[in-house]
């Protein structure tokens, strides 16, 4: 059995994820590995916004992007601008993010009230 420190010493994030998002012309971003505390962020963005219109492709990009040292590059205040980024290429981020944050396809149509 581990102890408390040792599990607490285990490195089971890993690093940022690359993406090619071909709506940007093929550029890359870099996705952070999702941590309990980002999944449970955004579960409580989902259930605090569960069948209303909301930005949920601009929150979930703005939980996962980051620099490549996996510093986020947004803030939930930035949400409203990613919203007005490519549907296109949000939607490339939503499909890389939603496996790292381990949502399935039954979560966000629960979620999203339908």
């Amino acid at each position: 059995m581990l102890t408390g420190d040792e599990l607490l010493a285990i490195d089971d994030v890993g690093g940022p994820h690359r993406l090619e998002v071909r709506a940007w012309g093929g550029k890359a971003v870099w996705l952070r590995q999702a941590t309990a505390d980002l999944r449970d962020e955004w579960e409580a963005f989902c259930l605090a916004n569960q069948g209303k219109p909301a930005s949920w492709r601009a929150k979930l990009a703005s939980l996962l992007l980051c620099n490549e040292q996996g510093e986020p590059l947004f803030t939930a205040a930035d949400v409203p601008k990613l919203g007005r980024k490519s549907a296109a290429a949000l939607h490339e981020i939503w499909e890389a993010g939603l496996p790292l944050l381990k949502v399935t396809d039954q979560e966000v149509r629960e979620l999203a009230g339908n």
